[in-house]
């Protein structure tokens, strides 16, 4: 069930492109917006990371496979992408290059940016080969004609939780949380790599094998494996086109976005004709003191995106139908002297998550690129759900140290969907419980220099027993379940960030 912690990654990636100083933590004007007085800008970021999960345990109790699990480390316990069996290791992970500015003042500005770091815009989900040498990860438009409606066409960031939408200068901590990099961050594959014995337009169906009474038996052999991996990822963003604005009353400044998106991976164009809406409101209060993406202030937020995907839903590969996909949420964020103080600062954030449907649940029992084939799937109906939360505190002593605390949960599968009626009532044998707790140190050599540690406690539970389709408990499945999500322990890492 466990996504490669290298997906960190697309967090740096999806703030390599804020804007000015003006900006402040308005990132749908820092994106799409530059200062009159700009003409072109080279910018760019160097990101080296050391992680190491030092604490993750192996799967012995593993019942059936050729080896427990696959011998293979689950993913969130393994250094990548490009690594398939280390725990540990050292990446480059981030290499951008860009350019923006203005073509026309105050009416037309541009922003183009290519990557060729470490990260999942080079690999494909899953898979340890790069496909890429570098990719594109911004190439825009902004215009400015209509008072009240600017309009930003092309590939960008889609509006969504500040964890992801926030610029590289606010971003706090090495890993992401386990629902943006699992359930935010979109994946593309084709179909579920196992049979999913599907019935159209209800439940993704059981996995297993059957004997010749209908009941099932558990994890079986893979068949009709659809995709061992994905095709492409979003990494935050989408080609489209993009209304914005936003309106200062007093101290408060209110923002809002209306993004039409393909809806597919950031080297693809459409995959089916529906477009995908993403919506954004924000009210941020202005607090005096700081600038740039540091400036002081509070800001509430909410987002709703809503696309529709297609997916396989039989083993051959020849039967595919349409899934909605949903994600929202809420969240807040301060920054200043917030308690009176006249020495030091602090930040404090809220993030409130939910998905509904095409939600990525596995590999479940062993590593997606392994000898044995993966188990890349995904929980496609409306009715599958995630939630999840974020608390995040900081501390800046002084221009050089800053120190964080964040608490993370995601509840992976607390709904499910089922193709039959009766079964309802069961718990889901798929639920996940993952909950981090993570510890952070940022030293900044410079403004644009920094090395920042991060230590993770992490606990992931299966809080259910797996079932067989008769409705009976599974025990070999539920093992199986318990000694995967007891295998993650925790990590740490360290990471060096340089921008211009």
């Amino acid at each position: 069930m466990h996504i490669k912690s290298s997906l960190a990654a697309a967090l740096a990636l999806a703030g390599l492109t804020s804007g000015g100083a003006s900006h402040a933590t308005n990132w749908v004007m820092a994106y799409g917006t530059e200062p009159a007085t700009s003409t072109h800008r080279l910018q760019g970021a160097v990101q080296l990371t050391y992680e190491n999960n030092f604490d993750c345990r192996d799967t012995r109790g593993f019942v059936g496979g050729a080896k427990a699990n696959n011998g293979r480390s689950v993913n969130n316990c393994r250094q990548g992408p490009e690594l398939q069996d280390d725990e540990s290791g050292l990446a480059l992970q981030n290499l951008m290059l860009g350019v923006r500015g203005n073509l026309i003042p105050n009416r037309i500005n541009y922003h183009v940016a290519a990557n060729a770091g470490q990260n999942v815009a080079n690999y494909h989900p899953y898979k340890t080969e790069r496909e890429q040498l570098a990719s594109l990860v911004n190439a825009s438009v902004s215009f400015h004609y209509i008072p009240g409606v600017r309009v930003r066409a092309g590939l960008q960031q889609k509006p969504g939780p500040e964890e992801l939408y926030q610029g590289l200068e606010a971003t706090d901590y090495i890993f992401l949380t386990d629902f943006v990099q699992r359930v935010q961050i979109e994946r593309f594959i084709d179909g579920n790599a196992k049979s999913t014995n599907a019935i159209p337009g209800q439940g993704y169906g059981w996995q297993g094998t059957k004997n010749a009474q209908g009941v099932g038996s558990g994890i079986g052999p893979i068949t009709g494996n659809i995709s061992r991996w994905g095709y492409d990822t979003d990494v935050g963003r989408d080609w489209g086109v993009q209304f914005f604005d936003a309106f200062k009353r007093d101290k408060w400044t209110h923002t809002y976005s209306v993004m039409f998106g393909n809806g597919n991976g950031i080297h693809r164009g459409d995959n089916n004709s529906d477009k995908d809406l993403n919506l954004y409101l924000s009210s941020e209060y202005d607090l005096p003191g700081g600038k740039g993406p540091l400036k002081h202030g509070l800001k509430l937020y909410g987002y709703h995106q809503k696309g529709v995907r297609n997916f396989v839903i039989d083993p051959s590969g020849r039967q595919s139908q349409d899934f909605d996909r949903i994600r929202y949420g809420i969240g807040a964020k301060a920054l200043g002297h917030l308690f009176g103080e006249d020495r030091g600062k602090h930040r404090l954030g809220f993030e409130l998550m939910f998905a509904d449907g095409m939600i990525n649940y596995t590999p479940t029992a062993n590593t997606a690129d392994a000898p044995f084939g993966g188990l890349v799937q995904f929980a496609a109906e409306e009715g599958n759900k995630a939630k999840g939360i974020t608390l995040d505190y900081g501390y800046y002593l002084n221009k050089r140290w800053q120190f964080d605390v964040r608490y993370s949960r995601d509840d992976l599968l607390y709904e499910q969907a089922n193709a039959n009626p009766a079964k309802q009532y069961w718990t889901s044998g798929d639920e996940r419980i993952l909950k981090y707790t993570t510890l952070g140190v940022n030293y900044y050599f410079a403004p644009k220099t920094r090395l920042t540690f991060n230590y993770e406690f992490r606990n992931v539970e299966a809080p259910n027993p797996a079932r067989n389709t008769d409705g009976t408990v599974n025990p070999n499945s539920t093992i199986n379940a318990n000694v995967v999500s007891g295998s993650v322990g925790d990590r740490f890492g360290l990471r060096l960030t340089h921008t211009f």
